[in-house]
């Protein structure tokens, strides 16, 4: 069970907020990496609401470079953006199944 920070670092505007922005996401499928994540980012300061693709494989909160930086010294692992995402994303899709979009 880890939680991981990539460095995507891209500048972009989210909304009213401007910023350089990465991923946090958890390692472990379903539920149980869902709750781990939660439970990170209570840690973390950041609102659980925030929460992107919840459920699926593709499950992160967008984090701004402070929190990034915040994120890291409360211990989560940093990875690249690209392949080693791609390779936590597979490997939970793996276990997950294929994910239904839409209605």
């Amino acid at each position: 069970m880890t939680i991981y920070v990539d460095d995507m670092q891209l500048p972009a505007r989210v909304g009213p907020v401007e910023g350089v922005w990465s991923h946090l996401l958890s390692d472990v499928p379903g539920p149980e990496g869902t709750r781990e994540l939660l439970a990170f980012v209570e840690r973390l300061g950041v609102d659980p609401r925030w929460i992107q693709n919840e459920g699926t494989a593709t499950e992160h909160f967008d984090l701004r470079e402070p929190m990034r930086q915040r994120a890291l010294a409360l211990g989560a692992v940093p990875v690249r953006y690209g392949r080693e995402v791609a390779r936590i994303t597979i490997a939970k899709r793996e276990v997950l199944g294929p994910e239904v979009t839409g209605p």
